[in-house]
């Protein structure tokens, strides 16, 4: 039986062009912009999710490249599932009105996912290639576009029946 012991996540010299940009990416969407006062970040992710719906679908959909990232440099699949976990808890919750806006701000599910990504990564294998890891991308994709979806038809569907009410 193989013991994996996660190795201290390197600085951005030591590691792969790829794993830098995802790394970028993480930062820009949870924690680019300093909110005065707090102590806290925040990201692209928090902004989108100020556009009902369809910010946290677009969120989800952009959280995505992280877990292809993780995909690729071969990280194990319960944390892969996790890391999808993390992204449909961020958007579900995410819809929610003001609840959901205060949870996306303090929610940082890029910067998690890029701290599994770069501990539990295989450095003793090369990364897959696209070809490699296009089934297992295209159902993490459609299962995140589909709750993502599912999210916005949900929060459509509760605003009529709102109206409705009237």
């Amino acid at each position: 039986m193989k013991v994996l012991i996660p190795e201290v996540v390197e600085p951005d010299e030591k590691l792969p062009r790829d794993l830098v940009a995802l790394r970028k990416f993480a930062y820009l969407m949870d924690e680019a912009v300093p909110v005065p006062g707090t102590g806290r970040r925040v990201g692209l992710d928090a902004g989108l999710s100020l556009i009902p719906g369809i910010g946290e679908a677009v969120g989800a959909i952009l959280s995505a490249w992280i877990i292809f990232g993780a995909l690729r440099h071969r990280v194990p699949m319960p944390r892969v599932a996790r890391m999808v976990f993390l992204v449909l808890i961020d958007t579900i919750v995410g819809t929610i009105p003001i609840l959901g806006t205060i949870f996306d701000w303090l929610f940082e599910e890029n910067v998690m996912n890029i701290n599994a990504l770069l501990r539990y990564r295989d450095r003793t294998r090369p990364p897959r290639s696209g070809g490699a890891m296009f089934g297992a991308a295209l159902l993490i994709i459609i299962v995140i576009a589909a709750a993502a979806i599912s999210v916005v038809v949900a929060l459509f569907a509760a605003v009529a029946w709102l109206i409705n009410q009237r």
